[in-house]
């Protein structure tokens, strides 16, 4: 597992292979680069933290997704249905937050990425037991630890957003080993574990991973 750093982006950057991971604090929210949809699914929004991270996650992908693709932020088109994707630019993103931090991963292939905080799961073996595979359940009945459980979850989450399917009735499918790589229902995928603050994350790719750039906006 490695321990991020965050730095500002340099002003050119090109998705010469590779991925490039992005931290958007909810105070970089930008509405002004938000479609008309986005707009108004943000003022549906009762939280006014809710409101924040939706917003400062899809402007972010946006203001990053122009500095890969050359498009103008509000000009780039996000696919409304399914994974997350621009539909009129070659760059590929995921996108993931919890509390108040929202992480991003971009690359020139298909990319899964998924974050969460720790202190916030108590009952993670009625999870396993329920969700994973049973050796896994097993093992973080056996384990007794929170941080155990979360590298597990953020890695399988990640690979499913990878494909792009839910996590309802994959969970048990996706099979990460506690090294860097991983089986989803039989196809081999490779896993990169971080961890900064409180937070542990995962990342997961069909290629070999490199991370090219650690970048907060």
């Amino acid at each position: 597992m490695i321990a991020p750093m965050f730095e500002l982006p340099p002003e050119r950057l090109s998705l010469s292979g590779g991925i490039y991971i992005w931290r958007f604090p909810l105070e970089s929210a930008d509405d002004s680069v938000l479609s008309r949809d986005e707009v108004a699914r943000a003022e549906s929004y009762r939280s006014e933290q809710a409101r924040a991270t939706f917003v400062a996650g899809r402007s972010g992908v946006r203001r990053a997704g122009a500095v890969y693709s050359g498009t103008p932020a509000p000009d780039l088109l996000i696919a409304s249905e399914g994974k997350p994707a621009f539909s009129n630019a070659p760059v590929c993103f995921n996108l993931s937050h919890t509390a108040s931090t929202v992480i991003a991963a971009f690359s020139g292939a298909p990319v899964g990425i998924d974050l969460e905080a720790c202190g916030r799961v108590r009952d993670f073996a009625r999870l396993a037991a329920r969700f994973f595979h049973p050796d896994e359940a097993r093992a973080v009945a056996a384990a007794g630890d929170e941080g155990f459980f979360l590298q597990l979850w953020t890695a399988k989450e990640a690979m499913l957003k990878l494909t792009g399917e839910g996590i309802a009735d994959g969970l048990a499918d996706a099979r990460p080993g506690m090294g860097g790589s991983g089986t989803l229902r039989g196809r081999a995928v490779h896993l990169l574990r971080f961890a900064f603050d409180d937070k542990i994350g995962a990342l997961a790719s069909f290629e070999p991973i490199e991370v090219k750039g650690w970048f907060q906006i």
